[in-house]
């Protein structure tokens, strides 16, 4: 549990216009123990708060980081930069969430005044994103190309690898693993889905909807990180029992109530207005929507040579179908996390940020 800590003081967002960093940013602002808050993003355009400062800088440059450092002089550093996992560019992803990742270390580690780096994983790391995955643990082995496919997931389980092996190495560092965001700002699930239902789309569901699925709602993630930076702080004043060590350690965060996928998808679409009655949902089968899928990527492939992707792809079918859910006993425990934020005051919250942005 979190007992008295050292003040987090000045904190440093890499990624901080994101989806995930400008809420880590804006907790921030709210603790009465920081003192400072700059984000660092290669679009400071969007989500930009009162009382923060921003600097432009890409984290492929070992100069921008260099000059973010300096300016910010940062006691923690929360490290949120990633492409987006449907990107489908390995190259990309290589040079964001590895080479930068590793850029973001070896400045942090020749600051003194940088005590602790707080980087965001993925709780797909641990996952094949083929089979289910049911009550996982931290425990469960993190998986690598080639038995891992997806190249996003790869690189950033060898992006967490080496922030924790950085580990007491000057500084103290921690990883978070946060699955299914979700919340104000969110142009991913809350966007399509909303989007979907208004067009008219929220009667379809693919399978028979068993398949429970972990869920997080933003403020809570932000907050888990703040949690996990005060507990690196408290580290250096003295050694704990390794069943309590929160330094160089990766903690699994969900709202730990799980749902049912399409339960979720429709609960949303019924938040901002567009309810559908269950005895009117469609049910595909599976099986039948992973033949379309595959029938639309070759079709793709073939009248566009592979310059465009459709939008329903079999990766995409299997994810809404397959069960994910993962056991936050070890954040509990270690950091004392308990979701703030419950999954259906999430989705109001939600679909009235989508409604009053649109």
């Amino acid at each position: 549990m979190e007992t008295t800590s050292p003040p987090l003081q000045s904190v440093l967002v890499f990624g901080g216009c994101g989806f995930l960093g400008h809420h880590i940013a804006k907790q921030a602002t709210l603790a009465p123990d920081v003192t400072k808050v700059t984000v660092v993003d290669i679009d400071v355009s969007k989500n930009r708060l009162s009382g923060v400062e921003y600097l432009t800088g890409d984290i492929q440059s070992k100069e921008d980081v260099e000059r973010v450092f300096q300016i910010a002089q940062p006691n923690v550093v929360f490290h949120t930069v990633s492409p987006g996992p449907f990107l489908e560019n390995n190259k990309l992803f290589q040079a964001v969430n590895v080479d930068g990742t590793k850029n973001i270390l070896s400045i942090a580690q020749a600051y003194e005044c940088t005590k602790a780096l707080v980087y965001t994983s993925s709780s797909s790391i641990i996952h094949d994103n083929r089979t289910d995955l049911i009550n996982a643990t931290e425990d469960a082995p993190v998986i690598f190309a080639p038995e891992q496919k997806e190249f996003y997931s790869h690189t950033k389980a060898v992006a967490e690898t080496i922030v924790l092996a950085a580990n007491r190495d000057r500084i103290r560092t921690a990883s978070i693993r946060p699955a299914g965001l979700f919340g104000e700002g969110d142009t991913g699930t809350v966007t399509s889905v909303i989007a979907n239902a208004r067009e008219g789309k929220a009667r379809m569901q693919i399978g028979d909807n068993n398949n429970f699925f972990d869920w997080t709602y933003i403020e809570n993630t932000a907050l888990a990180q703040l949690v996990t930076a005060r507990a690196l702080l408290r580290s250096y004043s003295g050694p704990v029992p390794d069943n309590m060590r929160v330094d160089g350690e990766a903690f699994v965060i969900t709202n730990d109530e799980p749902w049912r996928f399409w339960t979720f998808t429709r609960a949303l679409a019924a938040a901002a207005g567009y309810g559908v009655d269950e005895k009117d949902v469609v049910k595909v089968p599976w099986r039948v929507m992973m033949a379309i899928a595959f029938v639309l990527e070759w079709g793709y492939w073939i009248f566009t040579l592979g310059k465009e992707k459709p939008r329903l792809n079999r990766a995409r079918v299997k994810y809404t179908t397959m069960e994910r859910t993962l056991d936050i006993k070890k954040a509990k425990t270690r950091l004392g996390y308990r979701p703030k934020v419950s999954m259906q005051e999430g989705i109001e919250r939600s679909a009235k940020w989508f409604l009053d942005s649109v």
